[in-house]
């Protein structure tokens, strides 16, 4: 009998840690909106022009025509524990300068980063996150050229939001194809769920109880 009562109360343990478990997986999304906010090009008679997530420079030197594009993206699905590797962005390069020299300039962005949760656990929330950085084309013709980016500080960021628990962090660029492939800003982003009180003190209670079990069953052998 005693056996019987301490395999129900492992069994009420393990079934209350197992709903922790399956109260902590939550589903959440985000989505990226970028803009241009300033283009820079040294020495350069008429500099490039940006409307929205567009940028397009036109070389005095044969009249080649660069331009850049911004695209934002969405994603969902993510769950809660979870540690994701995301695009925060993609950047697509074409160009018709021929030149020997090609295009230089380097473009400011603001890259806003939209958070949706959906319970539970947690609240129904959205909340968003602005972050820059500096894309800079060197050289960039039909032949050749150099895309490089540079995120601004902060990089990372953490806290909660929407009765959970998330840090991010800027990461990674993949060089887009100049006429070819896009590239992408990369970044990392983690979810953890803090239990609910109700839930650690259910644990609480079947934990104490396997003890109380166990106690009673090795005085009761002793006598």
């Amino acid at each position: 009998m005693k056996l019987k009562r301490l395999a129900g109360m492992a069994a009420l343990c393990a079934a209350v840690t197992l709903g922790i478990g399956e109260r902590a997986k939550a589903d959440y999304s985000y989505s990226t909106s970028i803009v241009v906010t300033g283009v820079t090009a040294p020495g350069v008679a008429a500099p490039p022009t940006a409307a929205g997530n567009v940028v397009t420079y036109t070389n005095p030197v044969g009249g080649g025509v660069t331009t850049v594009t911004f695209l934002n993206v969405g994603r969902g699905g993510y769950t809660v524990p979870g540690s994701n590797s995301i695009d925060i962005g993609d950047i697509v390069v074409t160009t018709t300068d021929t030149s020997a020299n090609g295009a230089t300039f380097s473009i400011n962005y603001t890259d806003t980063f939209t958070l949706v949760n959906t319970p539970p656990p947690g609240v129904a929330a959205t909340g968003g996150l602005p972050l820059t950085g500096v894309l800079t084309l060197s050289g960039v013709n039909t032949g050749s050229g150099v895309i490089t980016n540079a995120y601004n500080p902060p990089t990372t960021a953490s806290g909660p939001f929407a009765g959970l628990t998330f840090s991010g962090a800027t990461q990674n660029f993949a060089s887009p194809t100049v006429n070819g492939a896009a590239g992408s800003l990369g970044g990392l982003i983690t979810a953890t769920a803090v239990p609910e009180p109700v839930s650690l003190l259910m644990l609480g209670l079947g934990l104490g109880g396997v003890g109380l079990a166990r106690f009673r069953n090795n005085r009761s052998a002793k006598v």
